[in-house]
């Protein structure tokens, strides 16, 4: 447990790029890929991302594992950071949680920790919750 004040800090983006490369394994029953996307930050948190996303996909359900790079600000603080997100989804069901690689961060984002949390709206609005607090010591346990 942590005894920083936390911070609840969220923005809409919109998804600029997104460039997928199929491929296969055999025995897989669903389609696989590789996917490049590049979002465009703006609110609360303002800047762009660029991730690497691997996802698995069939008639029943869907899911991810990402790694995204961040550059920008995060509530007037500048730098970058990098995000480790997953995400689920059966039918109109879907869950995308992750978190901030400890240490990542640079610039005023230096010590930064915390909690991601992706939505989409009925509208197709992607949006980033993050729940943040910035750490000056080093860690006894891994943040949860």
């Amino acid at each position: 447990m942590t005894t920083e004040p936390e911070e609840v800090i969220a923005a809409d983006f919109d998804v600029t790029e997104w460039d997928p490369e199929p491929y296969e394994v055999e025995g897989s029953n669903s389609e696989l890929s590789r996917v490049r996307v590049t979002k465009l930050f703006d609110g609360l948190i303002t800047g762009t991302s660029r991730a690497e996303l691997l996802m698995a996909g069939n008639g029943r359900g869907a899911g991810y594992v990402g790694s995204e790079v961040f550059t920008g600000t995060v509530d007037g603080r500048s730098g970058s950071m990098i995000i480790q997100h997953w995400g689920l989804a059966e039918g109109e069901v879907a869950v995308s949680d992750g978190h901030i690689i400890p240490g990542s961060g640079t610039g005023e984002l230096k010590g930064i920790v915390g909690k991601a949390t992706y939505s989409q709206d009925a509208a197709g609005q992607h949006s980033l919750q993050l729940r943040i607090y910035f750490r000056t010591e080093t860690p006894t346990e891994l943040p949860g």
